[in-house]
């Protein structure tokens, strides 16, 4: 009798462990993986302690990152209950109580600046932290609230974590690299709150489930222009790399830039897939979490990974 107890005890520790850990949103850390952009385009990722210092880098924003995402579900309980998809997170369903919140965004803090002072060991590289702790704070009690900005602020920190993985390792970033990556981020935060929207099309002015849109300022209604903004900023993301071709920079960097044509035509095509599965309804709000698990993602991420290499190894004598 003790022994069956004892086990469920254990599984029901095991499952609380699991539930913390969904609320820290780790498949969410993919988007950190931008602080290695910067040393791998500029050729430098092979220097170890350039990627170490990377690796170091990544974790500290993460763990922030944590802190950020169990403050916004907190702050966003009451309205998660009666969504139909967020009422299943921890706070929302009861799986955690909110009480541990003030605990565990504390603790992730401490960890991440932690690790941000003593292993990376950039001053400059915990202000930048800092900055998106701050960016990321406002956005949780009031910039997600004001319509359009919210999906600028959205991409302008994806932004913030190329910049930050630079001054992590040292190595700059182009303004070609932050322009494109503003324009191309900013239509994924257009396609996320797109999604919202086409789910929504349809329901009545009265439903409470639209509490959520009236919060961020939008309206079913602006499904059409929401989509047209991000199909606009897709295509500049495409056009600032085209320029970026006839740059000196691609000419001084690669040996053989007329390669990154094959990267430019990869990223417009997923682009243009990206929009019609949204149109389509086929994207979750969760956008990062699709183009993740997203096959065309993985076949055009292929072609650019191939261009690029033919761009530094043109495999010719």
């Amino acid at each position: 009798m003790n022994s069956d107890h004892t086990e469920s005890d254990l599984m029901a520790d095991r499952n609380s462990l699991a539930v913390v850990v969904k609320l820290l949103r780790p498949h969410q850390w993919v988007k950190n993986l931008l602080v290695f952009l910067a040393p791998i385009l500029g050729q430098k990722i092979g220097n170890s302690e350039i990627a170490l210092t990377g690796v170091w880098a990544f974790f500290s924003l993460s763990f922030v990152a944590s802190a950020v995402y169990v403050l916004n579900d907190r702050m966003d309980l009451q309205s998660d209950r009666l969504h139909p998809t967020k009422c299943r997170r921890p706070f929302a369903s009861g799986a955690v109580s909110p009480r541990l919140a003030p605990f565990i965004i504390i603790g992730m803090l401490a960890a991440g600046f932690g690790m941000a002072y003593f292993l990376v060991g950039d001053l400059s590289y915990c202000y930048a932290l800092a900055s998106y702790f701050a960016v990321t704070t406002l956005y949780t009690f009031w910039l997600k609230r004001i319509v359009m900005v919210d999906a600028l602020v959205l991409g302008g920190l994806f932004t913030l974590r190329i910049v930050m993985g630079s001054v992590a390792t040292g190595v700059v970033s182009s303004v070609w690299l932050l322009a494109f990556s503003m324009f191309v981020f900013t239509s994924i935060a257009f396609g996320k709150r797109f999604s919202e929207l086409f789910k929504y099309q349809d329901v009545p002015a009265d439903d409470k489930r639209l509490a959520s849109l009236r919060r961020r300022g939008y309206r079913p209604s602006d499904i059409l222009l929401v989509e047209m903004f991000g199909i606009c900023t897709g295509v500049m993301a495409v056009m600032v790399m085209a320029l970026y071709m006839n740059d000196e920079a691609a000419a001084q960097l690669y040996v053989y830039p007329q390669a990154l044509w094959g990267v430019v035509l990869a990223v417009f095509y997923w682009v243009c897939n990206f929009w019609m599965m949204a149109h389509r309804g086929k994207v979750a709000e969760d956008a990062v979490k699709y183009i993740v698990l997203d096959r065309s993602s993985w076949i055009s991420a292929t072609i650019v990974v191939v261009c690029m290499l033919i761009a530094i190894w043109p495999f010719s004598g």
